[in-house]
């Protein structure tokens, strides 16, 4: 609670520091644009349209892959057709030398991958806690894991690390939290995570910091959460870091409180998350991603160009596009020049771009 409370005073004090003198802008000196180009590309997760290798817009995103506009793709439900046009696309994307194939795989609602498909069933987080040990549960975890590498995935885009309220319409309701204290949901995501690294699958720890407590759904719009947020949910989160069982942290579109007073901001476009509670008081050195930048919350106060431009400046290294709302083959290298002009009229440091770069090549080598 102490360590918490010192984070949000830290945070306090800097945004109303900064709040006193408008931020000088550092102008980019571009030594090599290509590079530059490709360390941007490290940024982008996009999403794509149809469910087999053959399709255009599929190939056309691997195409971008292969340029280096964009390091990773994200499957979303619509994507899944049979096992077959599964392995097809992963090595569509494979071959492109795509970083990541990113799929929510937490069990439960929240598993795009069934039965049919050759994929066993997951419980829902809260059952698999009350029903096994922590280590029973790494074991079901290992399972899920080694049928993703095998059909050519790398990234579980989970587990969750909120907290359980039955009241949440979108994390309690779902049963997607492993419960209501920390301690509890420490152990169990820490199962989750160990078991994805014995089989090579990275792992996002979500929804930084905190959606659990919440009571709305972010998927229609930002949650507010300055009335509701408790320092408990931020424990898991620096437990798990401290630990080091934290590949990617990713945030909530949530808006917090980080200001004097009752200010806040969104967290997906704040620095002060980012930068000084996760990199400076957490020590967190791994890959930080955005939640869903074409989800509701984020659509109705920034459209696609300034979110990925506000999301990078806050200093996050992976922006995750989805593509749905109006699908673009060519978002990739859109998102490249939204980037690469925000760089050069001094809105985002070259550098980092290019720490972000070197973070997801370390991630990838790991």
């Amino acid at each position: 609670m102490t360590m918490t409370r010192e984070f949000s005073r830290r945070a306090t004090l800097k945004l109303v520091a900064a709040g006193l003198a408008a931020p000088a802008l550092i102008r980019a000196s571009v030594v090599n644009a290509a590079e530059l180009d490709r360390a941007i590309g490290s940024l982008v997760m996009v999403g794509f349209s149809g469910k087999s290798a053959g399709g255009s817009f599929a190939r056309t995103i691997a195409g971008h892959i292969a340029k280096g506009r964009a390091a990773s793709v994200v499957y979303l439900s619509t994507n899944i057709g049979s096992r077959k046009d599964v392995l097809g696309l992963n090595k569509l994307f494979h071959d492109a030398g795509v970083t990541h194939i990113a799929i929510d795989h937490e069990g439960g609602t929240v598993q795009r991958l069934k039965e049919q498909h050759g994929f066993t069933r997951i419980a829902p987080a809260l059952t698999i806690a009350q029903k096994t040990s922590p280590s029973g549960a790494e074991k079901i975890y290992a399972t899920a894991a080694r049928e993703l590498a095998e059909a050519g995935f790398t990234f579980n885009l989970g587990p969750v690390a909120d907290l359980h309220r039955a009241y949440n319409p979108v994390i309690g309701k779902n049963k997607r939290a492993y419960g209501k204290d920390a301690d509890t949901v420490i152990s169990y995501a820490g199962a989750f995570v160990r078991a994805h690294r014995r089989h090579g699958i990275t792992t996002a720890l979500k929804h930084f910091p905190g959606h659990g407590l919440s009571k709305a759904d972010s998927h229609n719009g930002f949650v507010d959460i300055r009335e509701t947020w408790q320092p408990e949910e931020l424990k898991p989160f620096a437990e798990l870091v401290r630990l080091g069982l934290a590949d990617v942290i990713m945030s909530g579109h949530l808006y917090v409180r980080v200001g004097k007073g009752n200010d806040g901001e969104l967290a997906t476009f704040s620095s002060t998350l980012v930068q000084e509670v996760m990199r400076r008081r957490m020590h967190f050195g791994g890959l930080i991603m955005t939640d869903d930048l074409d989800m509701g919350a984020v659509r109705k106060i920034a459209q696609p160009r300034e979110a990925a431009i506000r999301a990078a400046q806050a200093g996050y290294d992976i922006l995750l596009l989805s593509n749905t709302l109006k699908p673009n083959a060519d978002l990739p290298a859109e998102a490249i020049g939204w980037i690469r002009e925000a760089v050069r009229q001094g809105q985002i440091q070259e550098s980092q771009i290019l720490a972000t770069a070197a973070r997801l090549k370390k991630s990838r080598s790991a």
